[in-house]
This record gives C-alpha cells, structure tokens and sequence, in this order.
C-alpha cells in the first residue's frame, strides 16, 4: 500500500497546487527537467578502457525475471550513478513511494543516462561512443540517473541535478513504443514537450519527449492506468524555443509527499522515481 509519508492535508495541497487555476499552465523548465541535447550520433570506434561494472543487484535473491525477450532484468542500487554524474552532495532516496502504480511503458525498457552513456554530451567522460544506439544502452543492468549534474538545486541534490529518470525504449526507434499512464487521473497540462497526470491520489507525474503530434491523450482527459498516452520520441526545445532533438528515450518525474528521515519538515516536491520504477517494473515481469 501506498506509504503513508505526509497526512492528507498536504497530498490535498499537492493537488490545489498543481492543478492549473488559468488558462494558462505553468511554464515548462526545459534545461532543468530534461537532458543536455546531443548531435546526431554516428559511429565511432569504442574505447576498450571502460572500468568495469560492478556485481548487478536483483531485487530478491533467487528470484530471476525475464523479459518478453528472454533477458534476464537486474538493476543497480539508487544513488548508484555513473563515475563523473553525480553532484558532491547527494541525498540517495531508496523510498517505493507506491507499490500499486503500473509501470508506464508498454514493452521492455532500458532505464539509464541519457547525458553520460552511449552518445550523451557527456559520452566521452568515461571513454563512451557517440552512437546512442549502442547496444550498451538497450541492455540491463538498469542504472538511477536522478540527480545527475543537470544543473537545477533540490532538496536530494543541493549542488544541482537531474530532477527525474530517463528511460530508453526497447529499440532505438522513435514514435515506435508506447508510454502509458502508471495510474488513473487527469492529464491536466500538455505542453511543447511534456506531458502532466495529476493522479487521484495526488501525486504528480511528467512524461517528456514523447511524439507531441500524435498523442493519444488530449488536456483535461482523464485516463485510467495502463491507458496510452503517447510513443516515446526525441522531442525536445531549448530555452529559447528552437527544437533540438535530443536522445529517443522518456523523461519521468514524480511529484510526491516526502518525509526526511533527518527531522527535516515534511515536504511536497519532486522526488526519485527510481525505486518505484524497479518494483512496477518487476511486477509488471512477474505478469501482476
């Protein structure tokens, strides 16, 4: 069941606060919320001085989930970021803040770093190729990438750092795989590149980069999870509105009531979705 972080006068607050009042939505916050654009990739010889990974963590021991294409899943521990990503001053948030959600995509995906892996801006940082296709990047383990040096200070990472996760499809085909609502509510915001559920329980979830022109959802829908919203794409525009596409992959954030564990005032605001993520996806293999 849902952890009960916060009493319900600040989930109902979440919601009074998120919800449009105007005709006009909150702007979007593109340099923040989304990776660094990238050049087109091409093919580049691979550097044989990667270090290698660490032992793959399993959620539970023993219990091996396969997905539809026979690959074995397995994932790397939050705050586990790649060498070079991570702001001094991270707080790591292993917190499964709802372990009913569906997970929002249709096929098997690949959660990892848009920036810092296989043709990411920052690709060359730990002698990675320009290729985003890569067949690295469509392979498990899957690795958190919250709070990886974006730019933006919050709460889990003060110095600046990526306010959600990005997740690759099942091929690196865009306007191919379909992204799916995690729970019933209301899409209430569509914007250039994003779009905003405002979920009956009060939590928040942003969908970025989908294909815009074809989604299957309009504002003001209320959709019911697992319902379609959009195929995954590259869609992305700067902050002065010119589009750059950036890697083919869905950026997720999640907006949800948090208690730290420090004594620190309980709060509403943009958390890790990670943990979630892992344990919807595992349900979603074990066919629940």
């Amino acid at each position: 069941m849902k952890r009960a972080l916060i009493a319900a006068a600040f989930l109902a607050s979440l919601s009074a606060c998120d919800k449009p009042t105007s005709p006009l939505p909150e702007p979007e916050q593109p340099a923040p919320d989304t990776p660094d654009p990238v050049e087109p990739p091409t093919e580049s010889e691979e550097t044989d001085d990667e270090t290698p990974p660490p032992a793959d963590t399993d959620a539970d021991a023993g219990d091996t989930l396969t997905d539809e294409e026979g690959h074995t899943f397995s994932y790397r521990p939050a705050g586990d970021l790649m060498p070079g990503s991570a702001p001094s001053n991270i707080i790591v948030d292993e917190v499964v803040y709802d372990d009913q959600i569906t997970f929002p995509a249709e096929d098997p995906v690949f959660l990892n770093s848009q920036v810092y892996g296989h043709g990411g801006s920052q690709a060359s940082l730990n002698g990675l190729s320009t290729d985003q296709c890569n067949s690295e990047n469509y392979d498990y383990p899957w690795r958190d990438n919250f709070c990886e040096k974006r730019g933006k200070d919050q709460y889990f990472c003060e110095d600046g750092g990526h306010t959600g996760v990005d997740i690759r499809p099942a091929g690196c085909q865009k306007e191919t795989y379909w992204a799916i609502a995690p729970e019933a509510g209301e899409i209430y915001y569509i914007g250039s590149y994003s779009v905003r559920l405002m979920a009956e329980d009060g939590t928040w979830w942003q969908f970025l980069h989908l294909d815009m022109n074809h989604l299957a959802v309009s504002e003001g829908q209320e959709v019911t999870a697992g319902q379609r919203i959009g195929k995954i794409s590259n869609v992305f525009f700067d902050s002065n509105g010119d589009s750059v596409p950036t890697t083919v992959h869905m950026h997720v954030d999640m907006k949800e009531a948090y208690s730290p564990t420090n004594g620190d005032d309980a709060f509403i605001d943009r958390v890790s979705p990670y943990m979630t993520l892992v344990a919807a996806y595992e349900r979603k293999l074990r066919g629940e």
